[in-house]
C-alpha cells in the first residue's frame, strides 16, 4: 500500500526533472557573488516580485529574520498577527537576531486590519516607550487554515502602515499558492510590501531553498548579516537549480494541489462528526 503523507507540504520530494537539473547545475561560488545559477535565481525572482534584488536563502525562518534585522533597529516593535509563523515557531528571533520587542495581535483569520496597526501606535516621542518600526504581514496564513488574506485587506494594512512611517515585511512561504488559487501576479501580491520572503521548498519541491526580495540597499545589508549568521553557501547552484526548475514545471502544478485538497476536504465532510472547511 502507497502511504500519502499529508503532515506538511515540506514533504514533498524533487521530481525526476529536478533532480537532472540539479546534476547538471552549472556553478560558482555565491559568497563570492560568482555562482551563475544562483544569479538567475535571484534575478529572475526579484523581476518576477517586481522588487530591486533579490537574496537566496537557506530557510524561510533565515528571510523573515533578515527582513525584521535591516528593516528595524534594536528596542523597536514589530507589530505581527499572533498566530503567524514569525511569532509561533521561529524561536523568538526578533527578539535573539535583533532585539526587537513583538506586539501580537489575534486577527481576523490571519489577517490585519489598518485599525490594528493604529491601534499599536504609540508616542514616538516619548522616550520611555518602544518606538514601531515594522508591520509584518503573513500570506497565505497557515495557522488560519492556510488561507489567503485578500490582496484589498493586504493593501489596506499595508497603506496604513506606510502613511505612519512604519516598514512592511510580507511572510510569503506560500505566496505562490495564493497567486496560483487567485490567478493575481506574484508582484502584485509583493508590491504594498518592503521586503517579501517566498519559499522554494514547501508545494513547489525544491529540497532547499527560500529567497527574500526588496530594494537594493535592504538586501545588500541582508547579505552582510546573511554571512554573519552563517548563511553563506558556497556552490550552491545546485539547489538553485532546483528552484529554477519549481519556476517553470511546478508552479503551475500547484492548482492541481489546490484541486485534490478541495476533494480530499468535501470526502472527509462526508463522514459523519468530521468537520473539514475549505
Amino acid at each position: 500500500m502507497h502511504a500519502v503523507d499529508l503532515r506538511s507540504d515540506t514533504v514533498t520530494r524533487p521530481t525526476p526533472g529536478m533532480r537532472r537539473a540539479i546534476a547538471d547545475a552549472e556553478v560558482g561560488d555565491d559568497v563570492f557573488g560568482d555562482d551563475p545559477t544562483v544569479l538567475e535565481l535571484e534575478r529572475r525572482v526579484a523581476h518576477l516580485a517586481g522588487k530591486e534584488a533579490a537574496l537566496y536563502v537557506p530557510s524561510g525562518t533565515m528571510g523573515n529574520q533578515l527582513a525584521i534585522r535591516v528593516l528595524t533597529e534594536r528596542g523597536d516593535e514589530v507589530l505581527v498577527e499572533d498566530e503567524s509563523h514569525i511569532i509561533l515557531w521561529e524561536q523568538g528571533g526578533l527578539a535573539a537576531n535583533s532585539g526587537c520587542l513583538a506586539r501580537p495581535v489575534h486577527g481576523e483569520r490571519g489577517a490585519l486590519t489598518p485599525e490594528m496597526v493604529e491601534a499599536a501606535l504609540s508616542d514616538a516621542s516619548d522616550d520611555h516607550v518602544a518606538r514601531l518600526s515594522l508591520v509584518c504581514i503573513e500570506n497565505t496564513h497557515n495557522r488560519a487554515g492556510g488561507v489567503i488574506v485578500p490582496l484589498e485587506r493586504q493593501r489596506a494594512t499595508a497603506a496604513a502602515a506606510r502613511a505612519r512611517g512604519l516598514s512592511v515585511h510580507l511572510d510569503g512561504a506560500r505566496l505562490w499558492n495564493a497567486s496560483v488559487a487567485t490567478d493575481i501576479p506574484i508582484a502584485e501580491w509583493a508590491a504594498p510590501a518592503d521586503t517579501v520572503m517566498m519559499c522554494f521548498s514547501k508545494g513547489l519541491g525544491a529540497p532547499i531553498g527560500s529567497i527574500l526580495v526588496g530594494p537594493a540597499a535592504a538586501i545588500a545589508r541582508a547579505r552582510r548579516v546573511r554571512k554573519l549568521w552563517g548563511g553563506g553557501m558556497r556552490q550552491v547552484g545546485i539547489i538553485a537549480a532546483a528552484c529554477l526548475y519549481a519556476l517553470d514545471h511546478h508552479v503551475v502544478r500547484l492548482a492541481d494541489d489546490h484541486r485534490r485538497a478541495r476533494t480530499l476536504a468535501a470526502g472527509l465532510a462526508a463522514v459523519p462528526g468530521v468537520r473539514a472547511p475549505v
